[in-house]
């Protein structure tokens, strides 16, 4: 087996992390955008996770031929600890906890942003609904036929 230099795959997993930490922010940034309702943030938003997310490809490509030169590419970093010298599994294991702590973290932000735009869904269609079905049931504001329907007013209007 070749000895490889465990760093380099450090180095990468780094850079992996990094690129998931921006996402963890732009999460975040998205809960108060959804929260306000700017939709057009949320699409800038959005376009900006896809840039991210073309690195994070390009990066596991790097990390997948690092370990098919060196290992096997489907091995886990857990294996990976099984085999290596002692200094390097250890760092490698810090490396696997703080990315599992991040993964965790941009998880539940997710589900939480996912909740909140399933609510804002949620009440866009009723009050779709509930539109609708006023203007169905009053045959909207001119009535049938296209005659003007007498509007009851709080105010009354001057002579």
């Amino acid at each position: 087996m070749p000895n490889p230099n465990i760093d380099e795959l450090i180095s990468i997993l780094n850079g992996e992390m990094l690129l998931y930490k921006d996402l963890y922010d732009i999460a975040n940034k998205k809960t108060d955008v959804i929260v306000r309702g700017e939709i057009h943030e949320l699409d800038n938003m959005t376009k900006v996770e896809g840039s991210i997310i073309g690195k994070l490809m390009d990066l596991e490509d790097e990390r997948e031929k690092f370990l098919n030169d060196n290992f096997d590419s489907q091995m886990t970093i857990s294996q990976l600890c099984g085999i290596l010298p002692e200094d390097d599994a250890e760092k490698l294991k810090t490396v696997q906890e703080e990315f599992n702590d991040l993964l965790r973290a941009l998880s539940n932000r997710n589900e939480l942003n996912k909740s909140l735009l399933k609510q804002s869904i949620e009440f866009v269609n009723y009050s779709i609904g509930v539109i609708s079905n006023n203007l169905l049931e009053d045959n909207g504001i001119y009535g049938e036929g296209g005659v003007s329907k007498k509007i009851n007013r709080i105010i009354d209007k001057k002579a």
